[in-house]
């Protein structure tokens, strides 16, 4: 065998696609010559192609260890270790080919993509700049150097990368939908659509593209369009994060006329994404769901004036337990829908009397057990009568007894009580944790018994950064203490990291920061972190960020970690604290994040000063403030609440929600609104949105004068509602017009809704 000759061959092979070939004719050469270095690397590259990354390591390094006198090797070796995301190691063999061969582009190339698998996106765009200067025609090298300048926000000098490459490959569909990202990232969203649909009209099948295509129609306000164009992507690619979340951002204010077989599937899939946060898409799936026969024959026929022994629980519970995506939304959500709440209220007093009657089927424990996830996570917000608290109290009793004899304990008997008081507050909880469960209600015992408990474990490790000695501080503890705001279960994790820099000026926020210089691994204070859900968000949102998240409820910070190490983050430092004593710290950080806590602080531009001090020379914050104009609903339910005298109590909130809702349904315009609002639907959200013992509100010329005052430059709003942003933008088509908290504090006053949430802005330290 001319083993020269076969090699030549196994790489024109697999330079035209066929695999198979390739593989048998190296296969043969090694037969003959185990120690033949080029047939390994043809194996590594027919493997990597074949998506079996460990076999591709293996044939790469054996290649490398044969002859580590070969460039080649080590560039190839390097390519296929950042596939595996092993960054390091694969700057390492880089390294070690451009020693060998300076001029080596490939070699330049594996660089770079090295450094932006370790997000060091500057080292990659020197990598790339090399590659190219060394050979400009490589449309390798000016593919990954404009995709890595949109990261770091040179979205201009990226656009031009995909031009050029353009103009060597014409019909390069890949080419066009870079250059339509860069242009979207440059605001030019119809040039944008142009180069998307060029890419599809070259690649049919792009999912990329049809999902880049859809985030920019919803930018345009064009729903429906880019509904449609989401949908196609995440059908081609159904395990893409990136596509899940912008088919979230394009759901969130959607409402379905007609469902089609497969919207459910979709929904479904979406909810289990990292990329997707339920809270956000609640409407829409419930929206879906009404269109579900059974689901919609169940919501209709259960009449709120029948008995509860008139309600058919075992059919109903059988039929839902059928509905998979009903059932999911259950466990991860609060529902707000009025309507979904009365059903479950009646579902759950009628599983609650069937289960002390010993009536209960194992055919109908899926929903059983979704009604008690979901009853833990809005913290029992649902109003109960005397009677049934008669009979939680004797299924308590029941359970304390058959635990206390060491015997059997009826899951529907565990269900049932969980779907009404959370169980790791019973003395006999670590008992039930101890045995072992059925499938059935694994969920509900890790959910009810084990985490809480884990938590405990964790509040005793937290450490205080600062002492507490205010006294609305206290109070505002106390607070959380009792009910640790919000209980999620999943958030939204960005798909890819990017440079504070390239995110904030890249879409959609196109925020102007002059000469700003991203750090490359900025430090972060997130100022009141809650139960963790925002420090997650940014430690993926940024690339290398190291964060310090300070609280002052010892159980939020509990929860916090707990979550923080199920998503397997180790980049977030929980520490309890007060940020009226966080200037006794001695730190500097690049970003300080302080969202919804500031206006309940007794003096809240105070405590914004101090977090100022805090921030390097031209650093930046990401500030929420609650709205004077948009929160006029809650101040009218917070003069409600003054004048009935709720106190905070569990059953005087339950007492107070349905006043409210009655007062809506009599037509009440601002109880209205809040019944509108998401946070209405959990009891400590609820407890956060009405009956906070300290808020402040603001208008946006307060926050004008105060931003003067802390020397602080606004950069605009981070904003989910796009259809007001568009609207905005319309009615002052002048760029400059975003940074004007004038324009738009005539334009809330025209639109009171706007801001609310709050106001979500981000500022820049001069």
């Amino acid at each position: 065998m001319d083993v020269s000759s076969e090699i030549r061959r196994s790489f024109d092979l697999f330079a035209a696609g066929q695999l198979d070939e390739a593989a048998e004719l190296a296969g043969a050469v090694l037969a003959v010559s185990p120690e033949e270095p080029s047939a390994h690397r043809v194996l590594a590259g027919v493997f990597l192609r074949r998506g079996q990354l460990d076999q591709a390591l293996d044939s790469a390094r054996r290649a490398w260890e044969i002859d580590p006198s070969v460039p080649e090797a080590a560039a190839n070796l390097a390519a296929i270790l950042v596939e595996a995301r092993q960054g390091e190691a694969a700057e390492q063999m880089a390294r070690r080919a451009i020693e060998m061969a300076p001029d080596f582009v490939s070699a330049w190339v594996n660089l770079g993509l090295a450094y932006r698998c370790q997000s060091r996106q500057h080292d990659a765009v020197d990598a790339f700049r090399q590659a190219v200067q060394l050979q400009p025609e490589h449309h390798g090298a000016l593919t990954n150097l404009g995709n890595v300048l949109c990261e770091v926000g040179e979205y201009a000098e990226a656009a031009e990368c995909s031009r050029r490459v353009l103009k060597m490959r014409p019909g390069m569909a890949a080419a066009e939908n870079n250059l339509g990202n860069a242009l979207q990232d440059l605001g030019k969203l119809e040039e944008a659509v142009a180069n998307y649909q060029k890419a599809l009209g070259l690649k049919p099948e792009y999912a990329e593209a049809h999902n880049n295509l859809g985030h920019v129609l919803g930018q345009l306000d064009r729903p429906t369009e880019a509904f449609t164009c989401h949908r196609r992507a995440i059908s081609l690619n159904p395990q893409n994060d990136l596509l899940y979340a912008h088919f979230e951002a394009c759901l969130v204010t959607a409402s379905f006329a007609s469902v089609d077989d497969n919207l459910y599937q979709d929904l479904l899939h979406l909810l289990e994404r990292p990329t997707v946060r339920p809270s956000y898409i609640i409407r829409p799936v419930i929206s879906a769901l009404r269109h579900h026969p059974d689901f919609s024959a169940i919501v209709e026929g259960i009449s709120f004036n029948q008995q509860d022994s008139e309600i058919p629980y075992r059919d109903i519970a059988e039929q839902l337990s059928t509905i998979p995506l009903f059932l999911r939304i259950l466990e991860l959500s609060p529902i707000s829908d009025l309507e979904i709440e009365r059903m479950l209220t009646v579902l759950r007093r009628a599983m609650l009397a069937e289960t002390i009657e010993r009536k209960t089927e194992e055919k109908v424990f899926p929903f059983s057990a979704a009604l008690a996830l979901h009853c833990f996570t809005n913290e029992y917000v649902f109003p109960e009568t005397e009677e049934e608290k008669e009979a939680v109290e004797h299924l308590q009793e029941k359970i304390a007894t058959l635990v206390e004899k060491g015997r059997p304990v009826p899951p529907s008997y565990v269900v049932a009580l969980g779907a009404y008081r959370p169980l790791f507050e019973f003395p006999w909880a670590e008992k039930l944790n101890q045995r072992e469960w059925e499938n059935n209600i694994t969920g509900v015992i890790k959910q009810q018994i084990s985490e809480p408990l884990e938590e405990r474990s964790l509040r005793d490790r937290i450490s205080s950064i600062t002492s507490i000695q205010n006294t609305i501080s206290q109070s505002v503890r106390e607070q959380y203490e009792e009910n640790p705001y919000p209980r999620w279960i999943k958030t939204s994790l960005t798909y890819k990291s990017r440079s504070l820099g390239a995110d904030l000026t890249g879409s959609p926020l196109f925020f102007d920061l002059g000469d700003y210089t991203s750090p490359e691994s900025p430090d972060i204070l997130m100022a009141g972190c809650g139960t963790g859900q925002h420090p997650v968000c940014i430690a993926s949102r940024f690339s290398n960020a190291r964060l310090l998240a300070v609280d002052l409820s010892l159980n939020s910070l509990a929860y916090a970690e707990r979550k923080t190490r199920e998503l397997g983050f180790s980049n977030i430092e929980y520490v309890q604290g007060d940020i009226l004593e966080l200037g006794k710290i001695e730190r500097q950080f690049d970003l300080i994040a302080c969202i919804g806590v500031l206006h309940h602080l007794g003096d809240p531009l105070a405590g914004w000063q101090i977090l100022v001090n805090l921030l390097r020379p031209g650093g930046l914050m990401n500030i929420g403030l609650y709205s004077e104009i948009g929160r006029q609903d809650i101040i009218a339910g917070r003069s409600l609440i003054a004048e009935k005298g709720y106190s905070t109590s569990p059953e005087d909130i339950r007492r107070c929600r349905q006043d409210i809702i009655a007062m809506a349904e009599d037509g009440d315009n601002e109880m209205a609104k809040i019944c509108n609002r998401y946070d209405f639907f959990s009891l400590s959200e609820c407890r956060d949105l009405l009956f906070h013992v300290q808020e402040h509100r603001f208008t946006l010329p307060q926050i004008e004068e105060g931003l003067k005052d802390l020397n602080l430059k606004f950069l605009g709003f981070e904003m989910r509602d796009q259809r007001a942003l568009k609207q905005f933008k319309e009615s002052h088509p002048n760029s400059n017009a975003l940074t004007s908290l004038s324009l738009w504090h005539k334009f809330e006053l025209g639109n009171p809704d706007t801001f609310r949430g709050m106001y979500q802005f981000w500022c820049q330290k001069s």
